[in-house]
């Protein structure tokens, strides 16, 4: 009983293989679903499942058993909830007019494998996968166990009976069949996208192959095509392939066919992988043109081929070529400029030019002239080293005045053909060169301010050896010739004129230093004669006091004193003067200098105690002449102490700031001030802006101070208001100037 279940069960499964047979009939395009095709395919399932409910399995009068549920579990999961709707329809029809015992379990049957589809299409969505035999298995499974827990809607008497008789060949069988259909379905459905992305691949393929600006032709190793895009049969004037047995070897030149071939046979049995490389070919119009080619192997159902991608790289190359001689135009000409900046020798910067020009002109010879003193002179040239030996640099050859004239009103000018030439007496150096088998001759002038000075002559073995690209090249290198020519002119005139200066400044400095040597001198010897006088003086009016003192009246002591005092100063101005000029002889001695020691010390001896209210700063330490610097200090301190006497305020801020090279101090007072629009003229020799009888001062120390920062490479300045205060800076130098 059992085998014949199995058997019959096997019959009835047999006929869902018909649905992957139906599938390739219904499949569509996803673009064209739309509920008609919905219905149309839940009809054929329909149909199907009709099909398989004809012949049942018969267990009792009105029980059947067949396969059905596995045809619209397995529509509901693949085709979707309206086909499995629609295919249920004739299924639950037929078997209400079926009747039976088992109507009622066999339409529950029906709806709940549908539930079951529709249950694992949906779970299935979320993974995006493709199904694979556990899920396919375990929907099998539950649709079989759920078949059989739905018998128990029969009848009492027959519940046991069938589910005895139907429970191992359903447990079994249809969850097997579940998954061989459904593997079925789904290698067909994956086979459909596999033929849809190439349908896509191919459709996309076409139209970047006739949309491309390259062109695609696909050919064997005869060099058949096979395929060629619009492009392609537009550049070789191919009407159509349909037609004529074209091969690509027919459109390449002899000389590189058997390179082509050698290519594509590398490329086909796999040496090569993507090749690229070019070829001369001819267009439609039968112009030579160079191609670009990208080959790769290509298999079909034609077997292996060729897929090349060819590119017309003519006038790239062209343009690329033109872009190469022009950078080497702009290379020499700053070659040109470099040689300029080096030498003095036209002679040197023509020798540089004429070998470099080989790079972009195709002659024979060239040489490099200058025109003076109404000669010929070869300045530079460039030749085979043992042909026109009649030719040599620094020679010289008497003007043409005729073909100078000619030369600098055409300005270049080309000879084609010397065969055309006549007998040329005068000119037995072109007679020569024409006789060693120059054929073509090219002239360039050098000229400056509308005057011919040179030129530049080329020879070529070839008739018509010039173009008119070389004419071009030619003119423009003689020009950049001429401007050399004559900027050398200029920076020789500069130099000679540098020179003359050089030497009249040189001849004044010396005049000057004797004039400032005697000036010291004669100062130092006044200022020291001086001295003399003033002690005698001075000693008459000290006996005249002593001696004489008591008879004298009253008057007679004031004029004493007077004179006394009067050559006091004098004595003062006297030493001041001295040391002005001893310091502009003495040599320096410099030495790292503690600055804060020394102003230190310059307040103890200059600053009345508790009278200044002092502040002082951080002083770093300088390089200097420490006696120097230290009469800078005692000079400006003492000036700050002098002005600030009389103010009401007595402040005085010493400070310091570091600048990039160099350190400032300051000294800031609260005193009297000055008029700022003398603060220049306050650091010169004998200059008071405050009245002699006020402050005490010879009106030299400021000067002295500025000599001092002055020999030590440093600048000094003022900055003042009157009734406010002064700040007197100066700056010396960061490290030891040597």
């Amino acid at each position: 009983m059992i085998l014949e279940t199995f058997i019959n069960l096997i019959y009835n499964a047999a006929l869902l293989l018909s649905l992957a047979v139906v599938y390739d009939l219904i499949a569509y395009e996803e673009s064209k679903i739309n509920v008609f095709t919905k219905i149309y395919t839940g009809l054929i399932i329909g149909v199907i499942a009709l099909g398989i409910m004809i012949n049942p399995w018969t267990i009792e009068e009105g029980i059947v058993v067949d396969s059905r549920i596995i045809l619209f579990s397995l529509g509901a999961l693949f085709f979707g909830p309206l086909p499995a709707v629609v295919s249920t329809m004739p299924g639950i029809l037929y078997r209400i007019l079926m009747g039976g015992a088992g109507v009622y379990t066999g339409i529950s049957t029906i709806i709940t494998s549908v539930l079951w589809g529709l249950l694992w299409r949906h779970l299935h969505a979320k993974s995006k996968k493709s199904y694979n035999f556990k899920e396919l298995y375990a929907l099998g499974f539950v649709n079989s166990v759920s078949m059989i827990l739905l018998m128990l809607l029969l009848p009492a008497e027959s519940i046991w009976h069938v589910i005895r008789v139907i429970f191992l060949p359903v447990i079994v069988l249809f969850p097997l069949a579940t998954v061989v259909l459904g593997m079925i379905l789904v290698r067909r459905f994956e086979r459909q996208k596999e033929k849809k992305a190439l349908r896509i691949s191919e459709k996309k393929y076409r139209q970047l192959s006739e949309t491309t600006n390259d062109m695609i032709i696909l050919h064997d190793t005869s060099g058949k095509i096979h395929y060629a895009n619009r492009m392609a049969l537009d550049f070789f004037g191919i009407e159509s392939l349909e037609v004529a047995n074209v091969s690509i070897y027919q459109y390449i030149q002899p000389a590189d066919i058997e390179i082509a071939k050698s290519y594509a046979k590398e490329i086909l049995e796999g040496y090569q992988g993507l090749k690229i490389y070019t070829l001369h070919a001819m267009d439609f119009q039968g112009r030579q043109r160079l191609l670009e080619i990208s080959s790769s192997a290509l298999e079909d159902e034609q077997g292996k081929l060729l897929l090349a991608a060819i590119r017309d790289v003519t006038d790239r190359i062209r343009t690329q070529q033109q872009k190469d001689s022009y950078a080497n135009r702009l290379e020499i000409l700053h070659e040109l400029d470099s040689i300029v900046l080096e030498t003095q020798s036209f002679a040197k910067v023509c020798s540089a030019a004429v070998v470099k020009l080989k790079r972009l002109i195709p002659f024979e010879f060239l040489t490099a002239i200058e025109i003076k003193d109404r000669k010929l002179h070869i300045v530079a040239m460039h030749k085979p080293e043992e042909r026109y030996r009649y030719l040599s640099a620094n020679s010289t050859y008497p003007c043409d005045d005729s073909f100078n004239l000619d030369l600098l009103r055409k300005r270049s000018f080309v000879i084609s053909d010397t065969s055309n030439i006549k007998d040329e007496p005068g000119k037995p150096i072109r007679a020569a060169l024409i006789q060693d088998g120059i054929r073509s001759f090219m002239y360039s002038s050098l000229i400056i301010q509308n005057e011919l000075v040179g030129y530049l002559c080329f020879g070529s073995r070839e008739v018509n050896g010039f173009s008119l690209e070389h004419i071009e090249i030619a003119r423009e290198f003689a020009n950049q010739l001429a401007i050399v020519m004559h900027h050398l002119e200029l920076i020789q005139k500069i130099k000679d004129h540098a020179s003359e200066m050089e030497r009249q400044v040189l001849d004044r400095t010396r005049q000057l230093s004797e004039a400032n040597q005697e000036l010291e001198a004669f100062s130092y010897s006044v200022a020291h004669d001086l001295i003399a006088p003033l002690k005698i003086i001075s000693g008459f009016c000290e006996v005249l006091r002593d001696d004489f003192g008591p008879s004298l009246k009253q008057d007679a002591i004031d004029i004493l004193k007077t004179i006394e005092h009067t050559a006091k100063r004098m004595d003062d101005l006297i030493k001041d003067l001295l040391e002005l000029s001893r310091m502009n002889r003495e040599e320096l001695h410099k030495t790292e200098i503690d600055t804060a020691k020394i102003v230190k010390e310059v307040i103890s001896t200059v600053v009345p105690k508790d009278t200044f209210e002092l502040e002082i700063s951080e002083l770093p330490p300088c390089y200097g002449d420490e006696t120097l610097i230290t009469q800078v200090w005692q000079n400006l301190i003492d000036n700050a102490v002098k002005f600030t006497l009389p103010a009401s305020k007595r402040k005085i801020h010493i400070g310091s700031e570091i600048q990039a090279n160099s350190i400032h101090y300051y000294i800031k007072d609260s005193g009297i001030g000055f008029d700022p629009t003398q603060a220049k003229a306050i650091f010169a020799p004998f200059q008071r802006l405050h009245g002699k009888d006020k402050f005490e001062g010879s009106g030299i120390g400021l000067a002295l101070v500025k000599k001092a920062i002055q020999r030590h490479g440093g600048d000094i300045w003022a900055e003042s208001e009157p009734g406010i205060g002064s700040t007197f800076s100066f700056s010396l130098p960061l490290m030891e100037q040597n």
